[in-house]
């Protein structure tokens, strides 16, 4: 008898040594992500986004669109959203007068901000069939406070960062957080450099990493602020398709961050 429920016992133990170890095995390759691009575009320039994408859908890209002053929109800008959320694009909210949240969250409180920026943006994009998701800050202007407040409202929220640092020191690669950082590829931005771009894609694909890139207005040639000129955009998707990265939208990367979980 002793005999037996020695056995028993070590099978047991067996078992469940075996049970981890698949565990461990297993949960890396899960949670592996593909490296990739997740490009991003603020404001309302609806038409020029529109073009761009009939330019770039020979790469197989997609992208989010964070779209500020809904209500501006006249109805054939709405039906080119719309058309370019049939095709695998997101469209997310960029704010409904375009405020800056840290500062006027805490001027106003959390109950003027939500009800004067953030509710009447979801419920006017919900009416014309496009729930959103995400958010992205105007200007970048965020805090803790405000990233507590619309972690209730969104799944997941871009802000902004800057600079031309290393790209194992940049802070616009997807690090399982609800709240992301994107680089400005716009022409005006000091950072501005293809190569540069290039060479965070290069750190992005050699270690599993998503670049985040976010644009404004794109153009054939920049010639003012918060312009980003199709030959960015066409280098950026030009490499991820020859190196056999993905493409991604923010709501894709919130799968990935709830999944790791």
């Amino acid at each position: 008898m002793k005999l037996k429920i020695g056995v028993l016992l070590m099978s047991i133990v067996f078992l469940f040594s075996c049970s981890k170890s698949e565990d461990n095995v297993a949960s890396p390759i899960e949670k592996k992500l593909q490296a990739g691009v997740a490009i991003t575009f603020d404001d309302n320039y609806v038409d020029e986004w529109y073009n761009a994408d009939k330019l770039l859908e020979r790469y197989n890209w997609k992208a989010t669109f964070f779209i500020s002053q809904f209500n501006t929109l006249p109805v054939s800008q709405l039906n080119k959203l719309k058309i370019l959320k049939s095709k695998g694009n997101e469209i997310g909210g960029h704010g409904w007068m375009h405020v800056k949240a840290a500062p006027y969250q805490t001027k106003n409180g959390d109950i003027q901000y939500l009800n004067k920026e953030i509710f009447p943006m979801m419920q006017s994009m919900n009416e014309n069939a496009m729930p959103i998701h995400s958010f992205a800050y105007p200007y970048g202007s965020r805090d803790a406070k405000t990233d507590t407040l619309l972690l209730k409202e969104f799944n997941i929220i871009r802000a902004t960062t800057y600079g031309k640092v290393a790209p194992n020191q940049q802070k616009c690669y997807f690090n399982y957080n609800r709240v992301l950082y994107g680089l400005g590829i716009d022409n005006s931005y000091p950072q501005y450099s293809i190569p540069y771009f290039l060479s965070l894609l290069e750190y992005a694909k050699k270690n599993n990493r998503v670049v985040i890139f976010y644009a404004h207005k794109p153009v054939y040639k920049s010639d003012a602020q918060y312009e980003t000129e199709y030959k960015t955009l066409i280098a950026i998707c030009r490499y991820i398709k020859s190196n056999d990265m993905k493409f991604y939208t923010i709501s894709d990367l919130y799968s990935k961050e709830r999944n790791k979980k």
